[in-house]
C-alpha cells in the first residue's frame, strides 16, 4: 500500500489517498504465456534452421554426467533404445515441441485438464531434455528452462501462479549470481591468463579445422592479448554479479534484463555458446512489478 500527500492549491487544504498497487491477474497470466510460446516456438525454428532438432543431430552414441538423477533415468534404457532410431528421433521431436500449444488449447477450455496436461508436458521434457544432453548437443544447464516451465502452467489459481513466477525469477537470478560466484572461488578471476586458456579449450576443434576463418583469426588475437581477454573475463563477472541486486528490489528488473542480453550476445560472439533457450526464464522480470493478488476487497481495505 502507497499512501500519497497532496495539496490542493484553490482552497489551501492538504489530504491524503492511497494508491492500490498494480496486482497479477488473469490477463497478465495470458500475457505471460503468450510471451512463452513466441520464445519457445522462435528457438524451435532457430534449431530447426541450425540442424539442432533431435532427429537432425542423429545420435548414435551418448556420454555420461556426474549427475544422480541422470544415472537413474540412464537404467531405463530410454537413451539406448533412441540411438540410431530415426522413428523414436521423430516421435520425440513432434512430443516435445507439440506440447506447448496443446497445453495452450486445452487451459484455455478447462483449466483443471490443462494441469493434467501441463504435468505429462513436464514428464515429457524431463525425458526428452535427459535424452538430448545425453547426446553431444547441448549441456543440461542451457535447457532448465524446459525442465521448470511447465510448473508454472501447471497451476489452476493466480496466486500459486505469482509465487511460482517469483521461484522462477530467484532461480534466473541464482543461476548468474552463481556463475560469478563459481569464478571467483575456483581463483578464475585472479588469474590474468584465464580467458587465454578458456578460448583455446572451448574453441580447439574450431582453430584446427578451419585455421583460415575471421573467427579463428578473432579468437587468436584475444588469445594473445591476454589483457583483453581478462578484461573480458572481469567483466563478464561484474556483470553476473550484478543480478545479486534483484534478490533486494524488483524495481531494476527490466535493466537486468538488458544485462542478461548484453552477456548473452557477447557469450555467443566470444564463446559461440548459444544461450537462448535460457530466454523462457527472463519472462517473470517483465511482471514482476505486479503484487501479489488480493481476492477479499475487505482484506484490502484492512491493511489501510
Amino acid at each position: 500500500m502507497e499512501w500519497k500527500y497532496s495539496q490542493n492549491k484553490r482552497y489551501g487544504y492538504n489530504y491524503h489517498s492511497f494508491i492500490v498497487p498494480m496486482q497479477i491477474n488473469q490477463s497478465h497470466r495470458e500475457r505471460f504465456t503468450k510471451i512463452f510460446l513466441l520464445i519457445f516456438y522462435w528457438l524451435a525454428a532457430y534449431k530447426l534452421i541450425n540442424g539442432l532438432w533431435l532427429y537432425q543431430a542423429a545420435p548414435y552414441f551418448f556420454i555420461n554426467r556426474f549427475d544422480g538423477t541422470t544415472w537413474l533415468f540412464m537404467q531405463t534404457g530410454i537413451h539406448k533404445w533412441l540411438l540410431n532410431n530415426k522413428a523414436g528421433w521423430i516421435l520425440f521431436d513432434i512430443a516435445f515441441y507439440v506440447m506447448p500449444v496443446c497445453w495452450w488449447l486445452v487451459w484455455r477450455k478447462n483449466q483443471k485438464a490443462g494441469t493434467w496436461v501441463a504435468i505429462a508436458w513436464l514428464v515429457i521434457n524431463w525425458i526428452y531434455i535427459q535424452c538430448y544432453t545425453l547426446y553431444p548437443t547441448n549441456s543440461i544447464e542451457a535447457c532448465t528452462a524446459w525442465l521448470l516451465m511447465p510448473l508454472i502452467f501447471a497451476t489452476q489459481r493466480i496466486k500459486s501462479f505469482y509465487f511460482l513466477m517469483h521461484a522462477l525469477r530467484y532461480f534466473f537470478l541464482f543461476f548468474f549470481l552463481s556463475a560469478a560466484i563459481w569464478k571467483i572461488r575456483q581463483g578464475g578471476l585472479f588469474n590474468a591468463e584465464q580467458m587465454s586458456g578458456v578460448l583455446l579449450m572451448q574453441h580447439k576443434e574450431y582453430l584446427v579445422s578451419a585455421p583460415e576463418s575471421w573467427y579463428t583469426n578473432f579468437t587468436y588475437w584475444i588469445i594473445r592479448h591476454q589483457s583483453l581477454g581478462y578484461f573480458f573475463y572481469i567483466a563478464s563477472t561484474i556483470l553476473e554479479l550484478v543480478f545479486a541486486i534483484g534478490f533486494f528490489t524488483r524495481k531494476y528488473d527490466k535493466w537486468l534484463f538488458g544485462c542478461f542480453i548484453l552477456f548473452l550476445a557477447m557469450d555467443y560472439l566470444v564463446m559461440r555458446i548459444p544461450y537462448f533457450e535460457v530466454l523462457p526464464l527472463t519472462i517473470p522480470l517483465f511482471f514482476s512489478r505486479y503484487e501479489e493478488p488480493i481476492s477479499d476487497v475487505q482484506s484490502l481495505m484492512s491493511d489501510v
